[in-house]
Formats: structure tokens, C-alpha cells, sequence
């Protein structure tokens, strides 16, 4: 249903909004900015031209991402609280990670935000920036045997799948290091969410450790991780994490914007609304911006 009403606290935002994506005369390059030669080159970048609709919020979501459906939605309620017409641009590849040059690509053809990034402190280059996180979603480990209700119920010998790199990764093998050798499980890195979910699958390993919502997307499309079900992590603590979208950083007005409609959007319980209605494994994003 079309959005027909401005939250109070966007009302000044909404007319302004206007100007931020209409050409400004030159100013002075903060120090913070990124300097010409760390920005990304995109082949045929110069002939992108500024775009002149300015009634429009375009966003990109990415099919390889878990919640993309998810983050259209919420995409979609943000331009509705900005009396914006949403401009949906879909990314599909098959390739696992995509390259940094090409998202810049993507970003000045297609996208004024680009849908789900975690808030990874220091995890991004400087032409680019973050909103405040939509939701926050936790990494979980995941079990088939109906007997694990817990990671300490899990027997020493007995391996885990984790996807490697993560913030949970990391906790992980630190905790693991602070434990005489005989009392640590065997734990396999793996290079994507999928694997890990896969190990457990086919026997490989006991437990995965794997992104939420990437277990969520498994189990809406494929009925073999119906048994799936998350344990508790004692001894470990939960480790959660922010999404937020993306956007190049000298957006710095449109980022305020759409960060006053995040924050619009959570307070009124619109978020979480979508966030259930996908029954989707995360809460709106107030926690993750504390």
C-alpha cells in the first residue's frame, strides 16, 4: 500500500531531500573524504551522468544475499516515509563474493543505497559509507541431533562447521584456545555459509556456525534443513551484528535521511512488522545502533 503521510521527525527532510541529489557548486574536500586514487575506476564511469528524477529512492538488493527479499521491504517502507517512489534495481551473479570495483559500478549506475552490509567496524574502504542498522541478526549454532540443546552438550571429540572470518569465527577459536588441547572441538573453517550448513547435511561435522538468516533462506527453499535447529551457545555468549545499506560517502545528506527514517521506522514498529511477517530471524535495528 502506497505511503501517503511523513513521520513527524522526517517533515524536515522530506523538501531537502530534494537538493541532495541535485548538482552542487565546488566545496572543500574534507579531510576524511577519500582522495581521488582510492576510489575504485568503473570502466565507462565518466559517462554516468547525475540523475535528473529526483522523485525516486533507487536501491539495490542482491539475490545471492539471504534477506534480500527482506531488505526490498524495508527499502520500500524507507522511500514510503520519505514520500519517495522506490526504485527496486535487482543484482544476480553466480559468483560467491563480488568485486569491490564492480559495486562501485553498480552503485553509481543503478543505486543511491545498496541494501545489506554488515556493520562491520573498519570492514569498508573510505568512498563509502553505512546507515544505521534496519536489524540485527545473530550468528547461531545449529545442530540435527534433537539430543544438542546447547554447544556444551556437544562431546569434545565431536567437530564443528564455521564459517570462517566471522565475528563468531573469531570468538570461537579464542575460546577454544584458552582450553587444554583435549577439551577443544575439532573445528572446520569454511569459506560460506552454505558449506558449513552442508557439513552438518552430510555428516561431515556435529554442529554448524552460521549467519541466522542464511540457515532462514536454507530452510525456506529447501526442505532437507527442516531438521535444523538452533542450540543455545553456553558456554559462549550470542554475537550479533548490525545491517545497515551502503552508500558512497559523499552522500552524507541522503545517509542523514534515510537514517531519520530507519529510526522513524523502528519506533513505530513498521520494521519489526516485516521482520515478522518473513517470519526472518533478527529485530529491528534500536539494539545493534547502542
Amino acid at each position: 500500500m502506497p505511503v501517503t503521510f511523513v513521520f513527524p521527525r522526517l517533515a524536515g527532510l522530506v523538501l531537502a531531500l530534494t537538493l541532495a541529489f541535485c548538482p552542487a557548486g565546488p566545496r572543500p574536500l574534507a579531510a576524511q573524504e577519500p582522495e581521488f586514487f582510492d576510489i575504485p575506476y568503473a570502466p565507462g564511469q565518466w559517462n554516468i551522468g547525475r540523475r535528473l528524477d529526483v522523485s525516486q529512492l533507487r536501491y539495490c538488493v542482491d539475490t545471492r544475499d539471504a534477506d534480500w527479499e527482506v531488505a526490498a521491504a524495508i527499502a520500500d517502507a524507507v522511500a514510503g516515509a520519505l514520500l519517495l517512489e522506490p526504485n527496486r534495481y535487482v543484482v544476480e551473479s553466480s559468483i560467491v563474493t563480488e568485486d569491490i570495483t564492480r559495486i562501485y559500478a553498480i552503485m553509481l549506475e543503478h543505486c543511491d543505497v545498496h541494501m545489506g552490509f554488515k556493520l562491520i567496524p573498519g570492514g569498508l574502504p573510505n568512498w563509502v559509507t553505512l546507515t544505521r542498522p534496519y536489524y540485527e541478526a545473530n550468528y547461531v549454532f545449529v545442530a540435527t541431533d534433537p539430543a544438542l540443546n546447547a554447544l556444551s552438550d556437544v562431546a569434545a571429540t565431536r567437530p564443528i562447521a564455521a564459517t570462517m572470518g566471522t565475528s563468531a569465527h573469531l570468538r570461537l577459536v579464542s575460546y577454544l584456545t584458552a582450553l587444554p588441547r583435549e577439551s577443544r572441538w575439532p573445528t572446520y573453517p569454511m569459506g560460506s555459509n552454505d558449506l558449513s550448513l552442508e557439513s552438518v547435511l552430510n555428516g561431515t561435522a556435529d554442529v554448524a556456525l552460521v549467519w541466522a538468516p542464511s540457515l532462514w533462506a536454507k530452510q525456506r527453499k529447501d526442505p532437507a534443513y527442516a531438521g535444523f535447529h538452533v542450540i543455545d551457545p553456553a558456554p559462549l555468549p550470542p554475537t550479533a551484528l548490525g545491517v545497515g545499506a551502503l552508500l558512497l560517502s559523499d552522500q552524507t545528506f541522503l545517509r542523514t535521511a534515510v537514517d531519520e527514517a530507519i529510526d522513524a521506522l523502528v519506533a513505530d514498529g513498521t520494521i519489526q512488522g516485516i521482520l515478522d511477517d518473513f517470519g526472518f530471524p533478527a529485530v529491528a535495528g534500536e539494539a545493534a545502533a547502542q
